[in-house]
């Protein structure tokens, strides 16, 4: 530790601590990362509409100025993963450093704890979410005209001879990202607060009048914003997130009170406490998983180097009162930035805890520098030894790095699973006539959900004309369903999402079964397999008016490798669907040649039911050994 203190590091090399933690946390796995969930109907709407399919679906998604945003990045970014993949990370990584800029404001002397602060809200672990990269390329972007508007305010309020110019600028982007969404709305309060931090030196009631002179006019804004916002549903006759939950406060003042007061500590247990449980849950410790032990020795050597850097980063001693003064005011700030941040959510009456658990983390949000600010200020107080400081902060933010790359690792795999279906889809149906149901027994991909997967098909085959009408739907588990007896007897079916409409018919159906994880391919399957009983028990149901004649053989179009990915090499499971797709067109020659073809490359079924397609062949073709070898084997 003595030989530590002779070695100084630049205020300068902070940045560059950060943009590091923001490449461990989330840069390491880019390559391998796609489209997920939300995602898609961005990427459906662009690819299909262009910039005007865009501009009508988020008109829909009650943000019509959105565009602004999206339109350009579209057209900068394409469809391309890797490309929003990349500027999730910038985005997210220049919020960081702009906020690093905002602490430096009020504490400028306190740089180097600062950073630890910024550090800690990089990678806070309650938005789990950062892989959707389209879908949060626009929460990103507000994020940082937020902060900047922030940080104008505050040179601002120091810099009277740029003040016109810096007030002027910061009252334009707080407009701004007000327009176009509605996430940050809720810390647009904390303006006062860091406004009275920052003239803390004033006598009190100088202090005081000066912090209301400087906040008002972007209060004003704000409340204004709130009323215009309210009255989306009669200004655009449709309301997504309507605030309910504001609305309601008049009429049952009592009621709403109560969910208000539930949510608050609800949210607050989940920000502040439960967030952590992922970071050291009992599952991460089974050494058996390879990544599971990379990852662990990446905490600890993080948490060395992290100790180490601070260490060393001047100033190396610091008055002890100011430190805590410090402290104090940062968890102050830091609880009203958690509860300024969820509010937003709350009044559409949603909440961090209380919401589905795979997408809550978007109402987090707006309170991570809060509660990062919290967390940083309380270790900074109870403990007093700068080394243990640096020890449990440390831990700390390499545990959430761990956290953050362990859910990389999720999405990466969900992400193989969706290229691997979306290509052995296309490989067994190279072509789907319009109007078709597709039908599961579960939701199968991970990170995804019903109707993404729906955008992802009907993105898949690019034969759209019209992209308020959706050619393809997936159903799941029998919801949105007619009664099996109807459905089985023919029946209309429909889905409406966004500006899209779904018409189709009971009868004009493909139903799969989707299970790599068995070792199975892709199988559409068909009345016959009604034999195979170690189908899933809902698959019953619908199996029986099975339609394979829906799909046709040739193709006007190939998947965008753009958005897929290039097609892969061909496996078994190309083998198989192709010799299924042979097999439905009776084309038993066909079928043959790619078994020896497959034979020849070791590439043959792991599951018996893949074998069916060549059995016939071989019986239909007048090789009766062949056919009785496979069906034994």
């Amino acid at each position: 530790m003595e030989k530590l203190k002779d070695i100084t590091v630049s205020k300068k090399t902070i940045p560059w601590f950060l943009l590091l933690v923001s490449i461990l946390s989330f840069g390491l796995l880019i390559p391998s990362l796609g489209f997920y969930q939300d995602d898609w109907h961005h990427i459906f709407y662009f690819s299909q509409g262009g910039a005007d399919g865009l501009k009508q679906f988020l008109f829909t998604d009650s943000r019509p100025f959105a565009y602004l945003i999206y339109v350009p990045l579209f057209k900068l970014l394409g469809t391309r993963p890797i490309a929003w993949q990349v500027t999730a990370l910038i985005f997210r990584f220049f919020v960081v450093l702009t906020f690093w800029g905002v602490l430096n404001q009020i504490w400028g002397e306190s740089y180097k704890r600062n950073a630890i602060v910024a550090a800690m809200f990089l990678i806070y672990p309650v938005f789990m979410l950062q892989p959707m990269s389209v879908m949060f390329a626009l929460h990103w972007t507000m994020y940082l005209v937020y902060m900047l508007s922030l940080l104008l305010m505050l040179k601002a309020a120091q810099s009277p001879r740029y003040f016109v110019v810096l007030m002027g600028v910061a009252l334009l982007l707080e407009v701004f990202h007000l327009l176009i969404m509605e996430y940050f709305v809720g810390i647009e309060f904390l303006r006062p607060i860091f406004l009275f931090m920052l003239l803390r030196k004033m006598p009190s009631k100088t202090r005081l009048l000066r912090t209301l002179k400087l906040s008002t006019p972007f209060l004003l804004i704000t409340l204004l914003y709130i009323i215009f916002r309210s009255s989306f549903s009669t200004l655009f006759a449709h309301d997504r997130n309507a605030p309910v939950v504001l609305f309601r406060l008049f009429e049952e003042p009592f009621s709403t009170i109560g969910f208000l007061i539930q949510a608050l500590f609800q949210d607050f247990s989940e920000i502040l406490i439960t967030s952590w449980y992922g970071t050291i849950e009992p599952s991460l410790f089974s050494f058996t998983q390879r990544a599971n032990l990379l990852i662990w020795l990446g905490v600890l050597l993080f948490s060395g180097f992290f100790w180490a850097y601070f260490s060393v980063l001047s100033p190396h001693n610091e008055d002890k009162k100011e430190t805590e003064n410090w402290a104090k005011g940062l968890m102050v700030l830091g609880l009203f930035g958690v509860l300024f941040g969820v509010a937003p959510g709350w009044a559409v009456e949603k909440t961090v805890h209380g919401s589905n658990p795979l997408w809550n983390d978007r109402f987090a949000m707006a309170s991570m520098f809060g509660a990062a600010m919290f967390w940083v200020g309380l270790i900074f107080f109870l403990f007093k030894k700068n080394s243990h400081i640096l020890l449990v902060l440390g831990l700390m933010i390499s545990l959430s790095i761990g956290a953050n790359l362990r859910s990389g690792v999720n999405y990466k795999q969900s992400w193989e699973k969706q290229q691997k279906f979306y290509w052995q889809l296309y490989w067994r149906a190279p072509a789907i006539e319009k109007d078709t149901a597709i039908i599961a027994d579960s939701e199968f991909v991970s990170y995804m959900g019903v109707y993404p997967v729906s955008f992802a098909i009907n993105t898949l085959y690019q034969n759209t004309t019209d992209i308020t009408e959706a050619n393809y739907w997936l159903y799941v588990a029998g919801e949105h369903l007619p009664k099996w007896e109807e459905y089985r007897a023919g029946a209309d079916l429909s889905f409406h999402k966004y500006d899209s409409d779904f018409q189709g018919y009971s009868l004009d159906n493909l139903p799969i079964l989707f299970e790599p994880e068995k070792l199975q391919c892709l199988w559409i399957l068909q009345p016959e397999d009604q034999a195979n009983r170690s189908l899933p028990g809902i698959t019953y149901e619908y199996l029986s008016v099975s339609n394979p004649d829906r799909i046709q053989a040739n193709s006007l179009v190939f998947p965008s490798e753009m958005i897929f990915g290039k097609e892969p090499a061909h496996n078994r499971c190309y083998f198989y669907e192709k010799a299924a797709l042979a097999h439905q067109l009776k084309d038993w020659g066909k079928v043959v040649s790619l078994w020896n073809e497959a034979e020849k490359l070791d590439l043959l079924p792991y599951n018996g039911v893949e074998y069916i397609p060549f059995i016939e062949a071989f019986a239909r073709t007048g090789d009766w050994d062949k056919a009785k070898v496979l069906t034994l084997q």
